[in-house]
C-alpha cells in the first residue's frame, strides 16, 4: 500500500487499511477497556469506604422514638440458623408479604461475621436447654463486662435456639472537651474540640457546606470508623449508605484551626421484637412442624467525649419461646439529624447505624457548663 506524505493516498486506501486492520483495532480497544476496568475496581478496593452489595436497602431497622436504628446482631443469628441448624435459608409457609419481605431481606444480606473481628462477638445457635447453658456460659466468659443478662428460657430438646451478641468500644485518640451544645435550638450535653490535638481527631471526608458534610472520628484502633454524616435523607440509610459507598480515593484531612466541631452526648437503649415474623410456620425440609416462637434484639449505643460503645444481641427460638427479660425503659434526647456509622476498615458492611433526628435521645442540661 502507498503512503504519500505520512497518510494514505485515497479514502479507499484507508478504508481498506481498517478492514485488514479490524480485529487488532477491537483487540487494543478491549485492552484499553479491561484495563480501565481492573484498575477502578483496585483504587475501589483500595480508596473507597463501601457497605456491599445492597446498598443500603437491606438493613432493616427500626425506629424508637422517630430515630433509625439498626444493629447486624439479628443478621448473624439468622445465618447461623441457617447454616448450622436448617442447612439452607429459612423458609416461612406464610402468604404475609411483610413477613415474606422480611424473611428474603435476613436471607440476602450481605452483612456477615467477616465485616467484624472475632473479638467482638459471639454466635451459637442448636437444640434444647444445653444449647442455652452453652450460651450463657461462653458469653460471660468471652465478655466479662457484657451489661445484657442472661437468657431465661425452657427448651424441649427438639426445640431450636440460634443467638449472636457483639460489642464494640472505641475510644478517641485524644478525648474532646465536654460541654453544652445545642439541637434544634434544644441545650444538650454534648462535647466539642477545644483544641489542635482534639481538633486532629475530627477527619473531613467530604464537605458541602454546614449543613452537608461527611466527617469521621480518628480512632485508637485504626481497624474500626466512626463515620459522622449530616444533611442526608433520614428515613431510610440507603441515600448516606450510598454516598459514602462512592466516595473514592479520599485522603481525610484534620479540620482547620479555625474550623469548629461539637455534638451530642448519646445515649440509647432499644429493644425490639420481629413481630411480622414470630408464629410463622416454617417450611423448610424436616422443619415443617416448626415456627417461630421468639425473635428480639437489644442494642445499647453510648457517645460521648472519650468514644463509642455498641452493644448488640439477637435471638431466634423456633417452637419454644424465649421468656421476655426486663428491659430498663429510660429518656433519651438527641441533637440535630445526621447518620453515626460503624464498621470495619476493611469491611464492605456496616455493624451499627444510627440516625438521629432530634432530641429524644440526649440528655437534656439546664446549666451552662456540667
Amino acid at each position: 500500500m502507498e503512503i504519500k506524505n505520512g497518510g494514505l493516498s485515497t479514502e479507499g486506501d484507508k478504508k481498506k487499511f481498517f478492514m485488514q486492520n479490524k480485529n487488532i483495532l477491537i483487540l487494543i480497544l478491549s485492552l484499553f477497556i479491561l484495563m480501565g476496568l481492573v484498575l477502578g475496581f483496585y483504587f475501589f478496593k483500595k480508596g473507597s469506604i463501601s457497605f456491599g452489595e445492597n446498598g443500603g436497602d437491606n438493613y432493616q431497622g427500626s425506629l424508637f422514638k422517630n430515630n433509625y436504628v439498626w444493629g447486624g446482631a439479628m443478621n448473624l443469628a439468622w445465618n447461623d440458623l441457617n447454616e448450622n441448624v436448617l442447612h439452607e435459608k429459612l423458609k416461612i409457609k406464610s402468604s404475609d408479604p411483610i413477613a415474606l419481605s422480611s424473611a428474603e431481606k435476613f436471607n440476602n444480606t450481605s452483612f456477615s461475621k467477616k465485616d467484624l473481628d472475632e473479638a467482638s462477638y459471639y454466635i451459637k445457635s442448636g437444640y434444647g436447654p444445653e444449647t442455652v447453658m452453652k450460651i450463657n456460659q461462653e458469653s460471660r466468659q468471652k465478655f466479662t463486662n457484657k451489661s445484657f443478662g442472661d437468657l431465661s428460657t425452657n427448651l424441649g430438646p427438639k426445640d431450636i435456639i440460634a443467638f449472636a451478641y457483639f460489642l464494640k468500644q472505641v475510644e478517641y485518640p485524644t478525648a474532646f472537651t465536654k460541654g453544652k451544645v445545642s439541637f434544634s435550638g434544644v441545650d444538650v450535653k454534648g462535647f466539642f474540640a477545644g483544641g489542635r490535638t482534639q481538633k486532629d481527631n475530627v477527619q473531613i471526608i467530604q464537605y458541602e457546606n454546614d449543613d452537608k458534610f461527611i466527617i469521621s472520628l480518628k480512632l485508637k484502633d485504626e481497624n474500626d470508623e466512626l463515620i459522622l454524616a449530616k444533611g442526608f435523607d433520614m428515613n431510610g440509610p440507603k441515600e448516606v449508605v450510598n454516598k459514602i459507598n462512592s466516595i473514592l480515593l479520599f485522603s481525610p484531612k484534620s479540620i482547620g484551626e479555625n474550623d469548629l466541631f461539637e455534638g451530642p452526648k448519646l445515649h440509647l437503649d432499644h429493644s425490639r421484637d420481629y413481630t411480622e415474623l414470630i408464629n410463622k410456620e416454617l417450611n423448610n425440609q424436616n422443619f415443617t412442624n416448626y415456627f417461630i416462637t421468639g425473635m428480639s434484639e437489644n442494642i445499647k449505643f453510648d457517645m460521648d467525649e472519650k468514644g463509642a460503645r455498641v452493644e448488640n444481641r439477637g435471638g431466634i427460638s423456633v417452637a419454644a419461646a424465649i421468656d421476655p427479660e426486663p428491659i430498663k425503659i429510660k429518656k433519651f434526647i438527641l441533637d440535630k439529624p445526621y447518620w453515626v456509622v460503624m464498621k470495619r476498615k476493611n469491611s464492605k458492611n456496616p455493624y451499627f447505624l444510627l440516625g438521629v433526628n432530634n432530641t429524644e435521645l440526649m440528655e437534656k442540661s439546664a446549666e451552662s457548663n456540667y
